[in-house]
């Protein structure tokens, strides 16, 4: 056994870390893949654009559940209200972050026709691009 092996890594490393290249897919369509495995469901920015929006569906219809749960304790204190209510802050944290991911996947897949000289955008939108964030 070397002297790595059977031992926690250090704080910042990652053992075995694996990294993916992007590049455009060589058969004429203007997809960008990740080249780690071929088989992978998120592999095109359009694919991950849709795995974002379904989530964040879910997260929406989980939140109107514990709004309505909250409403059904109003006026009960508890622990029960309280975790209720941290519930919901936390759905609403993931839901914002989870439309700001949208909009970055959008923000890419419009890049991605500039650079590779597709007509797509119009000005308003193109202007609409969050670049410095």
């Amino acid at each position: 056994m070397t002297p790595r092996e059977g031992t926690a890594p250090q704080a910042g490393r990652h053992p075995k870390r694996r990294t993916a290249t992007i590049s455009p897919v060589p058969a004429g369509r203007a997809e960008f893949v990740v080249n780690d495995d071929p088989g992978r469901p998120f592999g095109t920015i359009e694919s991950s654009d849709e795995y974002v929006a379904l989530l964040l569906q879910a997260v929406e219809e989980t939140a109107t559940d514990v709004g309505e749960d909250l409403l059904r304790t109003h006026g009960a204190g508890g622990r029960r209200r309280e975790a209720l209510q941290l519930v919901a802050y936390k759905l609403e944290q993931l839901r914002f972050h989870l439309a700001t991911s949208r909009r970055r996947l959008n923000d890419l897949r419009n890049l991605r026709s500039l650079v590779e000289g597709e007509p797509t955008m119009d000005r308003e939108r193109r202007e609409g691009l969050d670049l410095c964030a």
